[in-house]
């Protein structure tokens, strides 16, 4: 079922019960309710997505359900399933915006997520008067009420730490109070509807928002997002209208703040106005453009919807193929490189130019709002290493011959004995050295796309002027050792990386890789190309930040390596995809390049 409509014979309170919706939601199947389906017409989803994109963002195209006949479903409509529950997941760790997945009638999230989150230790610190720390207590048992299914005991919970009792006056300012008490009255999937009341319900998320404004902007736009939709549901459009504009100013960030928008002014027939917003929407988050096909507002309009998000297509095609276009030209180095290997991202963007005008807006839009992730793309190259030489000691028996003295007359108390030499033959055991060829391998290397910018090195500002790829990890001994057949390493391990090497073993190394793939790709970063690719943007003491107890989360280092190397990226690697580039083994580079001079060599990374 969409997202409930107001004019319907479906009261919001029937809404909140059908069994089409919460299908046995208060028996032991409640995750069934996370399922969630939609009808859509057939020429609007064509538009929008096909099967192969529905799968993977979770979704399914199923025939008719059992809440429908088969009649309505083949009268132009298909039905599409979509799963809530990464979106569950997502919003009950703490993010700080609702996403395309949220749906009003799960929104018993609005208590649980961000502020309203906070510990009672860390609301108590916030107290500032024992009236205000008693307000709080009571906040956490309505919570605990809350979390228990216990509606009506956290509403009575919640009315006492704003409006107080016998033993306290109470304290009306806080907006986590407000916020929750207007989720109890709005009602969600298997709340107490005994307690449902969209007027009360309004009124206080309008509080919440008034009292959370200065503070916590985002949470005070939530709290307005949550008074339009109270407002919608009575059927109150203009202020529904009103409420979520003001979620807007606060909260831009937000996907369904505009989507919310466009659906109130669908439901007031301002078409014209409705479809921009859903397109701040779209930006957002593509999902969005399937949720309003699936929405009974937009449906009343379904073929100027449909007009709309096909000129959206192809506008988002006509900008993003030069971009495209862009980001292969930076990659033609590589891609000339021999053993390439399958990337499935670049077979995404390689379709993307010569059939993308034709895909419908949710494959294109998956393209598109992955560019801004391009310089997280990762090659990996093969290259095939001839055997090397290995020499090892062999045993083996043969028969021998040898020389014995036999005695052929005894010797008597005055005459000697009278022997001679007997040849005989025995089998004895020796060692030699054979040297064999070990068959050809196959070495993998995978890279980092780094893409021109500039920062400040000590008292200089440096700029990268040329794109390049950087090795994501450490070069290991299994690498080295097919490549220079030897390993010189002190610790030994195939997936360690190679260690006790000069520069100048290290640029024998490249010469041999250079050798191996037919062309002159492969050196050693500069000095400044490398602690460009290591700070990732990063301006702060470390390149994940400035907290130095988080160090153990991205480095081997004297605290936690037990004095010996380690396995290449076990630990967390930087925001450009780059492994222990802190810690582990010191890094040769080609030193310091500026104005086409290149200093002394150095390493960097610590070790």
């Amino acid at each position: 079922m969409s997202n409930y409509v107001w004019g319907t014979s479906l009261s919001h309170a029937d809404y909140l019960q059908a069994k089409s919706f919460v299908t046995d939601v208060k028996s032991a199947t409640r995750d069934a309710a996370r399922k969630v389906s939609m009808d859509i017409s057939r020429q609007t989803r064509d538009v929008i997505a096909s099967n192969e994109s529905l799968q993977r963002d979770q979704m399914e195209l199923l025939t008719a359900s059992t809440d429908r006949t088969v009649g309505a479903l083949n009268d132009g409509f298909e039905r599409i399933s979509y799963s809530m529950d990464a979106g569950f997941d997502r919003l009950s760790d703490g993010i700080s915006e609702l996403n395309a997945t949220f749906h009003w009638g799960f929104g018993a999230v609005l208590a649980s997520i961000d502020h309203m989150n906070d510990t009672l230790s860390e609301l108590v610190k916030i107290a500032k008067t024992p009236v205000q720390t008693v307000a709080f207590n009571h906040f956490e048992i309505a919570r605990n009420a809350f979390r228990q299914g216990l509606y009506r005991e956290s509403l009575e919970e919640l009315d006492r730490a704003i409006s107080g009792d016998h033993t306290s006056a109470g304290y009306k300012l806080e907006w986590r109070f407000h916020q929750m008490k207007g989720t109890l009255q709005l009602g969600f999937a298997d709340s107490d509807i005994s307690l449902h009341d969209l007027a009360k319900a309004e009124e206080s998320f309008l509080a919440a928002a008034r009292y959370g404004k200065t503070d916590y902007p985002h949470d005070a736009g939530r709290a307005f997002l949550s008074a339009g939709w109270a407002a919608y549901c009575q059927g109150k459009m203009k202020e529904a209208l009103a409420h979520t504009e003001q979620a807007i100013d606060l909260h831009p960030e937000m996907g369904e703040v505009f989507f919310q928008a466009s659906k109130v002014q669908m439901a007031l027939g301002e078409v014209e106005s409705a479809l921009p917003m859903l397109a701040k929407a779209i930006e957002i988050d593509r999902f969005y453009a399937l949720k309003a096909a699936g929405d009974g507002d937009f449906q009343q309009h379904d073929a100027q919807l449909r007009g709309f998000l096909e000129e959206l297509r192809k506008e988002k095609y006509s900008h993003s193929v030069q971009k495209v276009k862009a980001f292969f030209d930076k990659i033609k180095v590589i891609e000339f490189a021999s053993g390439v290997a399958d990337n499935d991202e670049l077979k995404q963007l390689h379709s993307f130019l010569t059939k993308g005008a034709n895909w419908p807006l949710m494959d294109m839009l998956n393209v598109v709002q992955n560019l801004d992730t391009l310089k997280k793309l990762q090659i990996v190259v093969r290259v095939k290493a001839l055997g090397q030489p290995v020499t090892s000691k062999q045993t083996y028996t043969e028969q021998e011959t040898y020389y014995e003295d036999v005695v052929i007359k005894p010797g008597g108390f005055f005459k000697k004995a009278v022997t001679e030499k007997q040849q005989k033959t025995r089998m004895v055991t020796k060692t030699r050295t054979v040297t064999k060829g070990s068959p050809d391998q196959e070495i993998v290397f995978e890279f980092c796309l780094i893409s021109v910018g500039s920062f400040r090195m000590g008292a200089n500002d440096v700029k990268i002027d040329k794109d390049f790829y950087l090795g994501k990890y450490l070069v290991t001994q299994k690498q080295w050792e097919a490549v220079m057949g030897n390993n010189p390493s002190y610790f030994k391990g195939g997936s360690l990386p190679v260690e006790t090497v000069s520069w100048d073993d290290a640029q024998t190394f490249i010469q041999k890789l250079n050798t191996l793939t037919g062309k002159k790709l492969y050196r050693l970063p500069t000095e400044s190309e490398w602690e460009y690719a290591c700070r990732a943007d990063s301006t702060s003491a470390y390149y994940f930040g400035d907290d130095e107890s988080q160090l153990e989360e991205y480095a081997w280092y004297y605290f936690n390596s037990g004095s010996k190397t380690h396995s290449v990226g076990q630990k967390k690697p930087n925001e450009w995809g780059l492994y222990d580039m802190a810690g582990n083994v010191w890094e040769w580079t080609d030193g310091w390049w500026d104005n086409k001079t290149l200093s002394n060599r150095v390493f960097r990374g610590g070790g």
